[in-house]
C-alpha cells in the first residue's frame, strides 16, 4: 500500500529499478505483452517519468535522441531485408537482470534474406 507521505533520511541512497518501474501493470497494462502501439502517441494525462530508458531529468542521457535514431535506422534495414525466426519460444528464457535485462544464453533465431 502507497501512500503520499514517505520520509527517506538526509543521506539515503535510493535506486530505481527500471525493470519494476517498466513492468507495473498500472501503468503499462499487460507489462509482459508486446505491445508496441502502446508508443506511438504522447498522452498528456501519463507520466513523463513512467517509462525511462535513458534516465531522465536535466541529467539524462545527452545521446538519446542519437540512439534512438540510430536504433530506428538499423533495425528498419535489418527487418526490411531480413526475415527473423526466433527458434527459442520466450517463455523457455533464462533472462539475467545485470545493466540491460539479457537472455543467460542468447538467442537462438533463423535469420532468411528477403527476396
Amino acid at each position: 500500500m502507497f501512500t503520499d507521505k514517505f520520509l527517506i533520511p538526509s543521506g539515503t541512497t535510493a535506486v530505481i529499478v527500471a525493470y519494476q518501474l517498466h513492468r507495473d501493470p498500472d501503468v503499462f497494462p499487460q507489462p509482459e505483452k508486446f505491445i508496441p502501439e502502446r508508443f506511438l502517441e504522447r498522452d498528456s494525462t501519463k507520466n513523463p517519468y513512467s517509462y525511462v530508458p535513458f534516465s531522465a531529468g536535466p541529467r539524462n542521457c545527452i545521446g538519446q535522441k542519437f540512439a534512438v535514431m540510430e536504433e530506428k535506422v538499423i533495425v528498419s534495414n535489418i527487418i526490411r531485408n531480413y526475415k527473423i525466426t526466433s527458434v527459442d519460444r520466450r517463455e523457455d528464457l533464462v533472462l539475467l537482470a545485470e545493466l540491460i535485462l539479457r537472455p543467460k544464453s542468447g538467442i537462438r533465431m533463423i535469420v532468411e534474406r528477403r527476396q
